[in-house]
């Protein structure tokens, strides 16, 4: 009985939005900001409709979320690839977006991420 409650609390837990992100809304900034790249599910580059090919792979997001905490999410969206130790390649966008944004972003990532299991 008390492994399935863990069970339960476990499951409930991963399906919250992170840090109180809203992921409608990440959605929406998603699509304005990071689709371009990261594709319109986060499946990355999308090679069949770009002219040119970025200077770096762009990683499939669905395949490296889970390996992935949230705090490195949010750091990686805010300041960009190098403060991570990633390529330039990903820019900061902490100079106009919000923290709330950043979070809503998130949120929207572990979503698309729960939809993969």
């Amino acid at each position: 009985m008390a492994l399935s409650l863990c069970a339960v609390a476990v499951a409930l837990l991963s399906a919250a939005p992170a840090w109180g992100g809203n992921p409608e809304l990440g959605k929406e900034i998603y699509q304005e900001r990071c689709v371009l790249c990261h594709g319109s599910n986060g499946h990355g580059w999308d090679w069949d409709k770009k002219v040119d090919r970025p200077p770096v792979p762009v990683p499939n997001l669905l395949e490296i979320l889970p390996q992935r905490s949230d705090s490195y999410l949010f750091s990686v969206i805010r300041d960009g690839g190098e403060a991570v130790g990633r390529t330039r390649f990903m820019p900061a966008f902490g100079f106009n977006m919000t923290e709330q944004d950043l979070k809503d972003i998130v949120a929207y990532l572990r979503s698309l991420q729960l939809k993969q299991k």
